[in-house]
């Protein structure tokens, strides 16, 4: 099991992406205005790790809408990519945990979700498998460019 990323819900790509790609120096690795219904883009860091970030697509009723309109601004998940996801989900629920969003049509990324209560504070998980490697996934859906990305996000309207 290895950390793949944590991901932050915003409203603004372009602003957040100014953060994380000119002041924390994170390099651009994957995006897409729109990846069904939702816009993302992903940094990675020289000493490791990455931040995805997510904002609204086309899908104005999508759950990256649904969250910042319940939650605000902040992070969305924490991502785990583990060699057997069905296994995983089955040691999660065995936990006593709610297993929801299970999906492993797609071997080049399975997921599932969890959501853990820590002190009142909401924390979802996601747990995902895949068949590609970082650096596969990269070259897989990181062909479109920042700017690109950025230019088609923007013309979205402000949901808010």
């Amino acid at each position: 099991m290895r950390m793949d990323h944590i991901a932050f819900a915003v409203w603004d790509l372009s602003k957040a992406t100014a953060f994380w790609n000119e002041v924390m120096e994170g390099q651009y690795r994957q995006g897409d205005a729109d990846w069904h219904g939702f816009a993302f883009a992903q940094f990675a860091f020289p000493g490791g790790g990455r931040v995805e970030l997510l904002a609204p697509g086309s899908d104005s009723t999508g759950f990256v809408v649904k969250f910042l309109r319940r939650f605000g601004e902040g992070l969305h998940h924490v991502t785990f990519v583990v060699p057997d996801l069905r296994a995983q989900a089955d040691r999660v629920r065995a936990a006593g945990h709610s297993v929801f969003g299970e999906d492993y049509t797609d071997p080049q990324w399975m997921e599932a979700f969890f959501s853990m209560d820590l002190a009142g504070n909401r924390v979802l998980v996601q747990l995902a498998q895949s068949e590609l490697t970082l650096e596969e996934q990269d070259a897989a859906w990181g062909g479109n460019p920042l700017g690109a990305v950025l230019e088609t996000a923007a013309l979205r309207p402000d949901l808010r």
